[in-house]
């Protein structure tokens, strides 16, 4: 059993590591959440070009999944899986798909509003 360890001591490491990982999120860290719209917007600005339109992709996405809980709206699985997909395109390509994502979202929210059955 040489150069394994106790199952405790792997527990405690992990247990360790996963607080570190947390530590960013929370207030302060470097992934912690910006509620200044307007040093989130510098932020974004320093961003190259490619990444910059993903990340405002990406934010009307969430936005969009915001209001969508809000409203009680189930977006589906189709919606995952379109996501999933877009991520693995190279990040040119990434912010074109993610935008026709989010218009598809955009029609659901009128289709909804119309009370049509809310498809992708």
């Amino acid at each position: 059993m040489t150069g394994q360890k106790p199952p405790e001591r792997i527990e405690e490491q992990l247990g360790e590591e996963i607080a570190r990982v947390f530590k960013h999120f929370a207030p302060g860290g470097k992934f912690a959440p910006i509620h200044d719209s307007a040093e989130y917007e510098k932020l974004r600005e320093s961003l190259p070009p490619a990444e910059r339109e993903v990340n405002l992709a990406f934010t009307q996405f969430a936005q969009l999944l915001d209001y969508f809980e809000r409203q009680n709206i189930k977006v589906g699985i189709d919606v995952a899986n379109a996501i999933s997909a877009a991520v693995r395109l190279p990040l040119e390509e990434q912010a074109a798909r993610i935008r026709e994502i989010n218009q598809k979202l955009m029609e659901r929210i009128n289709d909804a509003g119309h009370g049509t059955s809310v498809r992708m």
